[in-house]
This record gives structure tokens, sequence and C-alpha cells, in this order.
């Protein structure tokens, strides 16, 4: 398929491309090209694949080790044999829809990961100048839940549940391990730690004196065996770099715990070895279930913040409290959390109120 067209400064040029499936096929890209060109958008002929935009975006500032290794490894096993070739211009809803439908046998947990790897492939292409638009947001991922999550459940763990849960971690034949999960879910319900900040915090990090505590690093474990994790000095992004003010519920448990523990890293195995999260994260997901929970670690975070905007904290300080790199994201659990919050203040205006329908 070949025809000339003048750009934006009238002069003649050429737009050709091949390796059509059928003729129909060629029409509908022509048509297409010729209608962004009357928009007055720069056409690029040149072939960006898939592969390529993979390749530029893991490089892109903004990604810990652990999500780079959990992005490349799903890319390698479900996006590569199938899109990896492929020009980014030649993907269009029904290619990225098909891609999904085809994955209907996987785990949630793949098909998420896939789509968030597509979702930012497709941002790049379209800073780049590559695309105009993609479509990553129509397709619909719906039936390839394999989770154990019912229709009911939500991000949020609410205090009794995350109080009963705490209780059955924490209680168990092997105490050190039970009281490192215990510690785990604490340090995520209190303070919103990702897991590999949790997993990296040592005592030196814990200043009981001034009750803060210095959150500046992280651990790299995806993917690797156990005697391979390590800790890097930094964490995902500039802001998530803080010290955090220790909330006393949490203050208290630190120092018994401390007592207890001899070693450097606050989380643990009993021999002093990292504490593996993906095991204790399985661990705490079993035990959830048996009181009919859902959970997954990062659920802890969320709920941190959304108590956080429960309490009343304007978004700034909300932000700033869980790190986040943007408050767009804080402020995305504002809007998740408003029917919660309007609940709430109906509550609180009427708690005294005791009307009598009947003398």
């Amino acid at each position: 398929m070949t025809f000339e067209y003048k750009d934006r400064y009238g002069k003649k040029k050429k737009y050709s491309k091949t390796g059509f499936p059928t003729k129909k096929a060629a029409q509908v890209h022509a048509t297409a090209v010729q209608s962004d060109l009357a928009k007055g958008l720069v056409v690029d002929n040149t072939v960006h694949t898939v592969d390529e935009l993979f390749q530029q975006m893991i490089k892109l500032p903004g990604y810990s080790p652990n999500t780079i290794r959990t992005y490349s490894d799903t890319y390698r096993k479900h996006i590569l044999p199938v899109l990896g070739s492929a020009d980014i211009k030649d993907l269009h809803y029904p290619e990225l829809q098909g891609f999904f439908t085809d994955m209907s046998g996987v785990g949630k947990s793949a098909v998420i990961t896939s789509r968030t790897v597509l979702k930012g492939i497709g941002n790049l292409a379209i800073k780049s100048g590559y695309i105009t638009s993609w479509p990553i947001d129509l397709v619909q991922t719906s039936g390839m839940n394999h989770s154990r999550k019912s229709a009911g459940s939500s991000e949020y763990l609410p205090e009794a549940d995350f109080q009963l849960l705490l209780s059955l971690v924490s209680t168990g034949r092997a105490e050190f391990s039970c009281g490192s999960r215990g510690v785990f879910l604490l340090l995520g319900y209190y303070l919103g730690l990702r897991v590999a900040e949790a997993c990296a915090l040592q005592w030196s990090d814990v200043n009981f004196e001034n009750r803060t505590i210095n959150i500046n690093k992280q651990l790299v474990y995806s993917g690797l065996r156990l005697a391979d994790f390590f800790i890097k000095d930094n964490t995902k992004t500039e802001k998530s770099t803080a010290i955090l003010p220790i909330p006393e519920p949490l203050l208290n448990s630190l120092k018994e715990w401390r007592e207890y523990n001899p070693y450097p890293l606050v989380l643990c195995m009993e021999d002093g070895r990292f504490m593996d999260p993906k095991y204790a994260g399985r661990t705490i997901k079993s035990k959830a279930r048996r009181l009919g929970l859902y959970f997954h670690p990062h659920m802890l975070r969320h709920t941190f913040v959304t108590n956080l905007v429960l309490s009343g904290a304007d978004l700034k300080t909300v932000s700033e409290l869980a790190r986040h790199k943007s408050a767009s994201t804080s402020l995305q659990v504002y809007t998740e959390t408003s029917d919660l919050r309007k609940a709430q203040a109906i509550a609180r205006t009427f708690e005294d109120s005791s009307p009598h329908l009947l003398a």
C-alpha cells in the first residue's frame, strides 16, 4: 500500500507500508493514516515494535528492581511471544482484546501485570509521538479473575478484621517466624510500608527515643533465591524515602519485638536471614482464608491510606505520609472512600439523636 501526501510544510512525501494479510486490511490502514494527515498529525512510517518500546520503558526512572523483574518475567512469558515483534501502530482494540481473551486460562496476577506493562508501553509510544491513542483501557478482562476474592470484597481491611488476622498470624509453634509475620502486618497497617521496604528495615532505622522510623532502602527479592536476596540503598521513588512518626500501638509492639529479636533486621527468620516476602504473603493469605477474609499484602498500605482519609487528614498530609510519587494517587483514595466518609459524617452528626415515633 503506497500513496503520496503533502506534509505540514507543503513538501511532497510518500507513505508506504506492506505486510497486510488482506487488501481490505491495507485499505483500513490507509484510511486511518489519511485521517491523521487530514488532522495535521505527523505520520511516522518507521516501525516501532512492542519489544523496542518495552526495553525503553523499563529503563525509565521510577521502577524498582523488583518491579522491573516482575514486569520482565511477565513480558517474556506472555507478551513477547505474541506481540513482541508487532509494530505499535498496528495494534488496535481488536488485537489487544484478542490477546487478553487468549489469556483466559492464565492467573489473575499475570493478566493484571500484562495489562499494566502494555499500558506503560502504549503511554510511552504516545509520548514519543508514534501513536495518538492506545485503547488498553477499553479491553475487557472479566472472567479471568482466578483469585479467591469474593464479589463483596474490597481493598480495605477493617480494624476488627485486622486484629483477628494479627492474632491468628502471630501465634503458632514457630514463635519467631510468627512474630516476624505479625510485625510485618503491623508495619503495613500502621505506616503503610511497602513489602520490599518492610523486609529491608533494620533496627538502626528505628529511633525509639524520637518515635520515628527511617524508610530509606528496599529488599530486592523478585525472581531470586533466598540466598541471593539483597538490600538496595534507595526506595521505589525519591518521595518514598522519608522519616515517619511511629504510632503508639506500633511503637509498643516494636519495643516488645526488639527484646525478642537480636538480629539487625526487624523482619527475619529465626537464624537472622531475610524473611521471604512471598512465602510470608502466602502464609498470611492462608490464615486469612481460615477467617473468611480476602487478603493480599498491599491491602495493608491501601488500608493505611484509607484510614488517614477517614480520619479527616488533608490531601497534602495523606500524600506525604503515604509517600506517593504524585498527589493524584492520594486523590484517587479520596474518591474511592467518598461513600464511607459520607456515611461516617452522617453517623457523627446524629450519633446522639434518639427520636421516638410512638409516644
